[in-house]
């Protein structure tokens, strides 16, 4: 079944020359099949854990500050709330977010706020180091917030924000990859240049969409464990190359009789041909 020669490829080309090999001289087109059912998994894994953390974070949010969320109103530059100022949001007893007539904290300093509201402009506070940012209010569209309204919005992306980011995700993530895919192709032209070596461009391209498979792969499962890092990018451009050059140097060095006689070890079903 095609399907499962996707799958398959998903651990193959960690390691097998053959997942190489086969994917320059019997895939079709150059490979955005299995790339987008590569990325679908991906995205789909990223989006189940966006939800699970976001559904996290949103149940914190339902208990702790809905209950003691004031209705707050903007307009003409101007914030009010339904309560008497100075009113303050606590989590756990500590001050979370106060509303005032003026953004300066109190000189108190077990009073002390990250957040503070006041008529005209907020601002972010780090303690120790002072204010970090203000935000005027004329600079935003005039707007009512009540914890009644914020609480359907609430249940709204606790069903759907899963999903609404592997929607939005997918085709980012698909588009970015195979850019990837076609630089590599051009990369292994060189390559091939310094192998004495010829493969097509397509045939390069299909290389360079299982060459990223790993890299991939591993980004997905060190986002879904909260593992990620920013020099992982720069790993994963590496990896790339890397598998790259192992898939055009197995193919380089892949006696005929592997294409007419090949033992079925290597984890493929027998017929190995599929739309890509």
């Amino acid at each position: 079944m095609p399907w499962i020669n996707n799958i398959r490829t998903l651990y193959l080309a960690f390691y097998s020359k053959d997942a190489y090999i086969r994917a320059a001289r019997e895939w079709r087109g150059v490979g955005f099949g299995y790339l987008f059912v590569m990325i679908l998994i991906s995205t789909v894994c990223i989006g189940i854990w966006v939800h699970m953390w976001a559904n996290v974070i949103i149940l914190q949010v339902e208990k702790v500050f809905l209950p003691q969320m004031p209705k707050i109103t903007l307009k003409d530059g101007r914030m009010t709330i339904d309560k008497e100022l100075p009113y303050v949001i606590t989590v756990e007893g500590n001050p979370i977010i106060r509303f005032d007539n003026t953004t300066e904290q109190s000189a108190d300093s077990a009073e002390f706020a990250p957040i503070v509201f006041g008529e005209s402009e907020f601002a972010h506070y780090v303690r120790d180091k002072g204010r970090a940012k203000s935000w005027i209010y004329e600079k935003v569209w005039s707007l009512v917030l009540d914890p009644l309204g914020v609480a359907k919005h609430i249940k709204f992306l606790k069903t759907w924000l899963g999903l609404i980011v592997a929607g939005v995700l997918l085709p980012i993530h698909f588009a970015w990859v195979a850019s990837q895919t076609l630089i590599l192709g051009a990369i292994g032209r060189v390559y091939t240049a310094t192998m004495s070596f010829y493969l097509s461009y397509s045939k390069l391209v299909r290389i360079s969409v299982v060459a990223v498979t790993p890299g991939v792969v591993l980004g997905t499962l060190l986002i879904v464990a909260n593992q990620f890092f920013q020099l992982w990018l720069g790993i994963y451009g590496i990896m790339a190359a890397v598998y790259l050059f192992y898939g055009v140097y197995s193919n380089k060095h892949a006696d005929d009789h592997i294409f007419y006689d090949m033992p079925m070890d290597d984890g493929y079903p027998e017929t190995t041909e599929f739309e890509c």
